[in-house]
């Protein structure tokens, strides 16, 4: 008989061949796994290939262990209880690891993210876990690209090419200042106004700045910083000191209710933005994603 040298020994072949003994026919070998005869027959015979010695003996009234099967026979147990029992602490892994892999940009990380999930989480009765990496926009769709996020939290305008994009809320960036600040208390400062003080913003690949800078740009405002930082709450305490920062008005409301900060919106410029969700079209998305999107869709057209 022909051995197949290097190859390791086959599961399935050996769960056959256990259940073979264990039943005296591969008829009944083949039943007890929810298998066909033919296929059983053929997983016991790679095994004999594999070993290059035969293991079972055919008889007219079923089959025995030869001497080659009864030394594998204990053998064979050992190994497949071995991977069940790795199954079972993978599982258990499987178990305690986050269900839900996403990245989002800082304002929806930050302010809308936490409140969306536990809301799917009560919707869902399901104790799901999420593991969350906030970071810019363009972060974010490099994650979802990557295949490292499932699904992805962008409030740029950047076109999320081969990804499938879902618009939840629209957002607004408005001016933030101090209390003490000249625009404080204004209904609206005109764009023009934010080229006199100093501009304090979050770094290149943000997209909330990003927005900004465009609607800027196409009312022939160009605003050159004085600060550039990655942390909205670094923003926000800069603006304390002196000039002023253009970001989401969510990621102030507790500020401008506690009158810690006040949020002015600019007149003469559109600084309202999508909130989007992204995916990718392929591979097809894992159930608790997919689950979790349906949620997000009817949040977007609620």
């Amino acid at each position: 008989m022909e051995h197949v040298l290097g190859e390791p020994l086959n599961a399935g072949e050996l769960a056959a061949f256990i259940a073979a003994v264990e039943t005296g026919s591969v008829t009944a070998a083949a039943e007890a796994l929810e298998l066909t005869q033919s296929a059983a027959s053929k997983r016991i015979l790679m095994l004999e290939r594999r070993l290059g010695v035969r293991v079972l003996e055919r008889g007219r009234l079923g089959v025995t262990a030869t001497a080659a099967g009864r030394v594998l026979y204990p053998e064979a147990q050992q190994a497949l209880s071995a991977l069940r029992h790795a199954a079972a602490v993978v599982a258990v892994h499987a178990e305690q690891a986050p269900t839900l892999r996403l990245a989002a940009s800082h304002t929806i990380g930050g302010f809308l993210l936490p409140g969306w999930l536990t809301r799917f989480r009560t919707s869902e009765a399901r104790a799901s876990r999420a593991q969350v990496e906030v970071v810019n926009s363009d972060g974010v769709l490099a994650s979802v690209r990557a295949g490292t996020a499932e699904i992805g939290f962008v409030e740029s305008l950047a076109p999320a090419e081969g990804l499938e994009a879902l618009t939840i809320m629209s957002d607004e960036i408005v001016a933030v200042v101090a209390p003490g600040h000249r625009w404080a208390g204004l209904r609206a400062i005109p764009a023009r106004a934010l080229l006199d003080e100093a501009y304090l913003t979050r770094e290149p690949g943000s997209g909330t700045r990003s927005v900004a800078t465009a609607a800027l740009a196409a009312v022939g405002i160009v605003l050159t910083p004085t600060i550039e930082t990655a942390s909205t709450q670094s923003l926000k305490r800069a603006v304390l000191e002196d000039g002023f920062t253009l970001i989401s008005h969510l990621a102030v409301e507790a500020e401008t209710r506690a009158g810690t900060l006040c949020a002015v919106p600019v007149a003469g410029v559109d600084l309202t933005r999508p909130l989007r969700a992204v995916r990718r079209r392929r591979p097809a998305a894992r159930r608790e994603a997919a689950r979790f999107w349906r949620y997000l869709r009817a949040l977007g057209s609620g």
